[in-house]
């Protein structure tokens, strides 16, 4: 009865309704990753472009599965963690991104987090993810309340590892909250702990350390200036006792606990959430990540890869919302999106959790935390075999590698299993060969694999003629004289990706390629064509580049605000400017801001800089079209003198994009470094006819 339920978590279709864009295309790959998980990977093409969504369904009250929440490096100050070195490090088989947080900065969530039934960090109003001990999610706004007992004095807790609130308050720091950096506005009482579980523990005082100084993690207590009056500075030796609690979920109800918003579905419909991150970016298609709870009490885990125009166009929020409606969810909230958006799985004949979706940073970014799925199911002997991918779909001549497994009923990969064998029927579809298949004639049939009692057939679908082909990038652009790769995509009617050979008969005027698509360029623009079966895909490669100048009146900033230094003009220099900065334990970046918007097609920033040898790492911060922070390096300031510097933008960068700073940071935190570089002849790197760059 179980098993006959789990295969029915993922819909085999999606029925989407609008707003979502009309659905030509719907092409879905399901898989079990253990009883009660699956993956889902569903490849739209749409009105708007096409559309890749990643989903786990989790079974409620599925044996053996577990749900927890991860901190990047267990610490809430970190330099973050990619979701994947998370779920590889704890043994998830499953995770998704989680809270917005303080990016570039602390990389501190923003929202409420528990792990194994501890607050690590207090609620805002935002809604959060809830799992109660018994491990059924919610979603649910939740609220803190606190008390700390000093001596004969009672005061509010207003939070846990959090500064206090501008103006006053207190709040309890712990060990995750990280090492405690300096702030003049508040005294630090550092404790022990002596009785109970922390936080909500009693406490021996065993200093007041310098609050003028970054102090190591530990136990302590922050009192804002407004609060002292209230609490005063408790001596040494005297005991303090925290108390405190949510609602309306107790913390004592909870296993994990992971912050996000906004709610974007309530009861089956679109919620308008005021509570969540919101502005001009979020009207626009990007990148998403979420969960949705099902009437059922299933929980889905979702991302929707995005600005990525040939892969997929990503969506807005009421779109995400009808697309959690579409697998039944009655519930559902965001989580951080854009380039943080990342969701990974154990899929089938794979031992460890690995990275799915395509972020649109073009690699995984290093996020705050993340919700995980864990699978207690010990490892039991081998009972079945498992493959990946599970279907077959190739050009006839094309190769592509099929792996298989001998896993338990619980799915682990058994690692001792003997050899499988592997024939191919019939044996005219192609051959199957250390791993790979080989197609040699069109037609349908199976790989059969078999190990002792345990066998298993893989699908194949061998083409001569694909139903559509594309050709990659959508808009590509080259120097005169210079090499470009291009790629094709081939799909059957169903929307199913098919594999290609390695050669290819690509044509191309006023250029040339080879076989394996690399383009030679000429002088001028070059069509590109490609022909395979009855389907033509043809694509416009733009030849050359030119610069367009960029105008600023740069201004000085620093990380942590009020740094030394200064942005200044340079004595006839017209276009010069000149940052001087003083990097150290108290300013970890000087900013020459620009704020310039880049032209259309923009492909690359180029500047000269006088170079002071200091050591520094320059680099660029700037904002693309959905308001989301690309830091981009530059180059060591370690060679003395004048020189060009040049930066290739990252590939789908949402544009029109801004400029926003050229700034130094210490390639030691610790060391101190001052200096001056000047920068002069600013300018973009834009695709295009125009004076060409030598």
């Amino acid at each position: 009865m179980l098993v006959a339920l789990l295969l029915a978590l993922l819909p085999a279709h999606l029925d989407l309704g609008p707003p979502f864009p009309p659905v030509a295309f719907d092409a879905p790959t399901i898989e079990t990753i253990a009883p009660g998980v699956e993956y889902g990977e569903y490849d739209l093409v749409t009105g708007e472009g096409p559309i890749v969504v990643h989903v786990i369904a989790v079974a409620p009250h599925a044996p053996g599965i577990e749900l927890n929440t991860v901190l990047a490096d267990d610490a809430l100050t970190s330099p973050g963690e990619t979701v994947s070195s998370m779920a590889q490090r704890t043994g998830a088989i499953a995770g998704i991104n989680g809270d917005y947080f303080d990016i570039g900065n602390t990389n501190a969530p923003t929202n409420v987090v528990v792990h194994d039934d501890e607050l690590l960090r207090t609620p805002d109003r935002r809604y959060a993810l809830l799992v109660t001990q018994d491990g059924t999610p919610q979603i649910s706004q939740v609220e803190f309340a606190g008390t700390l007992q000093l001596a004969d004095r009672t005061v509010t807790l207003d939070a846990v590892n959090e500064f206090p609130p501008p103006g006053g308050g207190v709040s309890l720091l712990t060990p995750a909250f990280g090492p405690v950096p300096p702030n003049d506005d508040l005294t630090l009482v550092a404790l022990d702990p002596t009785d109970g579980t922390p936080p909500f523990a009693t406490y021996r005082v065993t200093t007041v350390p310098d609050n003028t100084v970054r102090q190591p993690p530990g136990y302590y207590v922050a009192i804002g200036m407004n609060a002292y009056a209230a609490a005063g500075v408790p001596n040494v030796g005297d005991t303090i006792a925290a108390h405190g609690d949510l609602s309306p979920v107790a913390l004592g109800d909870l296993v994990a606990a992971v912050g996000g918003g906004p709610l974007i579905l309530d009861n089956g419909a679109w919620v308008d959430d005021p509570n969540g991150p919101s502005g001009g970016e979020f009207d626009r298609p990007i990148p998403c990540s979420g969960a949705a709870i099902g009437a059922d009490g299933t929980l889905y885990l979702l991302e929707v890869d995005g600005r990525q125009p040939e892969l997929s166009v990503g969506i807005t929020r009421p779109e995400f919302a009808a697309l959690m409606l579409a697998f039944g969810a009655v519930r559902g909230m965001a989580f951080d999106g854009g380039g943080s958006s990342e969701l990974v799985a154990r899929i089938p004949a794979d031992s460890d959790a690995q990275l799915v979706n395509t972020p649109s940073d073009g690699h995984e970014r290093k996020v705050a935390d993340g919700l995980f799925v864990y699978d207690t199911a010990p490892v039991g002997p081998a009972t079945q075999l498992l493959v990946q991918p599970v279907a077959v779909r190739a050009l006839r001549g094309a190769s592509i590698n099929v792996r298989f497994a001998a896993a338990d009923s619980a799915d682990h990969v058994v690692a001792d299993a003997l050899p499988i064998d592997v024939r191919v029927e019939p044996s005219g579809l192609g051959t199957y060969r250390q791993g790979t298949f080989t197609a040699a004639a069109s037609g349908e049939g199976s790989l059969v694999a078999r190990e002792g009692a345990m066998m298993l057939r893989v699908p194949i679908r061998v083409y001569d003629d694909p139903a559509r082909v594309a050709i990659l990038p959508e808009d590509p652009s080259v120097a005169q004289n210079g090499r470009l790769t291009l790629q094709a995509r081939a799909y059957d009617a169903q929307g199913y990706a098919i594999a290609l050979p390695a050669t290819l008969p690509w044509r191309a005027q006023n250029a040339s390629i080879d076989g394996g698509g690399t383009l030679t360029a000429g002088v001028s623009d070059a069509l590109v064509s490609l022909l395979l079966g009855d389907h033509l895909a043809n694509a416009h490669v733009t030849v050359g580049f030119h610069d367009v100048a960029l105008p600023t009146t740069p201004s000085f900033m620093t990380q942590p605000k009020g740094g030394e230094g200064s942005v200044q003009p340079v004595p006839g220099c017209e276009d010069c400017a000149q940052l001087q900065y003083a990097l150290g334990p108290g300013e970890r970046a000087a900013y020459l801001v620009t704020g310039v918007t880049l032209p259309a097609r923009s492909v690359g920033i180029a500047f000269d800089v006088d170079d002071d040898g200091q050591g520094a790492l320059l680099k660029l911060a700037l904002r693309n079209a959905i308001n989301e922070e690309v830091l981009l390096p530059v180059a060591p300031m370690d060679h003395p003198g004048w020189r060009e510097v040049a930066v290739r933008l990252p590939q789908g960068l949402a544009q029109p994009a801004r400029l926003v700073a050229i700034y130094v940071i210490g390639a030691n935190a610790s060391a101190t470094i001052q200096g001056t570089i000047t920068v002069k002849n600013l300018h973009a790197v834009v695709a295009g006819s125009g004076p060409n760059r030598p």
